[in-house]
């Protein structure tokens, strides 16, 4: 037994070298308008702490309408899921939202902590505003200002500082008209939060409860420039005014697909901050999620469905069947939920912010990788490119699972193959190691069938 659990150290050693390799050949600088510690965005992209693009791929948590005890108990299933962030769904302290455990800073810390103890990308929002209009003052008395005086109290402050190498901060869930007075209230809250010394990633929602497309293409870019930081990120959520293209859409509907192409097109830093399943009611999602999920991999965009756990009576927003319950086993999971969880395993990358520092790996180390292609593998060949690394002989390359299970021994009959028959294989994530008497080398494969 002593013998097995060094060996399983030594393997996690040898991955976790490898993977802060692979990591390293796709570093940016930080852009000089960036004096944060944390994510940062640059030409349509976010980047995590260590330079690297990391999108984010996970689901919302609805901790402020359920126990203590339950709320905490999603950020280890969550990770467990394969997620790499989860969006935190809170109130501020507001005398209102005394009813909620989540209006206390206490907690909120708390949750934050918890995600990031569990390797997930924290993202904190506060619900009071949802579909609010105005800035100071608001007919339903739904003001942004009241969330962006929370974010600026000395405990806010302090959180964002603490956590600032993970924490993104989501001003306000959903406010917004879908005129100028969008970009007037989040210049107002920029120029607020700023001042107050937040500079971690703000994600701001669209304008209209969410929904409305034309205030990101129209406003997203302005409020980038006009963030000291040029660190803003946007949401779009998905609901009763949005269609996948299998079916007809209704005149004031959008179109999923064509917006996901066109923030790409334009370099817009958004992602998909809630959409449901089907079979919710008042016609909230007629949509294909399973073709939103797709679309955003295949554009490189991130995607949190709405919810991890949201209400049990409410099949089409949960991934987990009963969030008292929590996830042990796919039995655990919605039948659609299971699909989701499938989704985070096989598209999901770990914030490389996590991994330990690369300092102590010579820089010729770093610069040497394994590139595979067509990555997700769809076939059964594989393409191999070595990059900056001296003509070695492999004796073994390995398929192992993400569970660290050998699928497939190859014995190459070259020394470095440029390819590989990997047939017989079922679609998930695997890590394929180049062996020789000395060393090893390891590469990240998505495969889908």
């Amino acid at each position: 037994m002593l013998k097995m659990k060094k060996y399983n150290v030594f393997y996690l050693a040898i991955l976790v070298m490898f993977s802060i390799a692979e990591n390293a050949q796709a570093q940016v600088t930080r852009p000089t308008s960036n004096t944060g510690t944390g994510f940062f965005v640059l030409d349509g992209k976010l980047y995590d702490a260590s330079g690297n693009e990391f999108i984010p791929i996970g689901a919302n948590t609805a901790v402020f309408w359920q126990s203590e005890a339950m709320g905490m108990k999603s950020f280890p299933d969550i990770k467990k899921a394969g997620s790499n962030c989860v969006r935190i769904i809170s109130v501020t302290n507001n005398s209102a939202n005394s009813w909620s455990w989540q209006s206390n800073f206490t907690k909120q810390k708390a949750c934050v902590k918890a995600s990031v103890d569990n390797k997930l990308i924290p993202i904190l929002e506060f619900h009071d505003v949802t579909c609010g209009n105005g800035y100071e003052t608001d007919t339903e008395g739904k003001n942004l200002k009241k969330c962006v005086d929370y974010w600026c109290t000395p405990n806010l402050v302090s959180l964002c500082k603490q956590y600032e190498k993970y924490l993104i901060v989501n001003v306000a869930n959903e406010w917004g008209p879908t005129n100028v007075g969008f970009r007037d209230g989040y210049k107002k809250a920029i120029t607020a939060m700023r001042t107050a010394g937040i500079k971690n990633t703000i994600l701001i929602d669209a304008g209209g409860c969410g929904q409305n497309p034309g205030t990101l293409i129209n406003y997203a870019q302005e409020l980038i420039d006009f963030d000291p930081e040029k660190n803003i990120l946007f949401a779009i959520h998905f609901y009763g005014n949005w269609m996948t293209k299998e079916k007809s859409k209704q005149s004031w509907q959008y179109y999923v697909e064509d917006y996901l192409q066109l923030f790409k097109t334009k370099k817009l830093p958004v992602i998909v901050g809630e959409f449901g399943w089907t079979g919710a009611p008042d016609n909230f999602t007629l949509y294909d999620p399973q073709k939103i999920i797709s679309e955003c991999n295949k554009q490189g965009i991130g995607w949190l469905f709405w919810a991890w756990n949201s209400n049990p009576t409410e099949t089409y927003y949960d991934i987990v069947a009963d969030y008292s319950k929590g996830y042990s086993t796919e039995a655990d999971l919605t039948a659609h939920g299971q699909k989701i969880v499938q989704q985070f395993k096989e598209n999901a990358k770990e914030a490389s912010s996590f991994l330990p520092t690369s300092a102590f790996l010579p820089k010729s180390e770093l610069n040497r990788s394994i590139l595979l292609y067509p990555n997700p593998l769809t076939s059964s060949e594989l393409k191999i490119e070595y990059r900056n690394m001296e003509r070695k002989e492999f004796t073994q390359i390995q398929v192992k699972n993400i569970f660290g299970q050998t699928v497939k021994n190859i014995q190459p009959s070259e020394a470095m193959p440029s390819q590989l028959l990997l047939d017989g294989i079922a679609s998930g994530t695997y890590f394929l190691y180049f062996r020789n008497a000395e060393t090893s080398y390891t590469s990240k494969l998505l495969i889908r069938n």
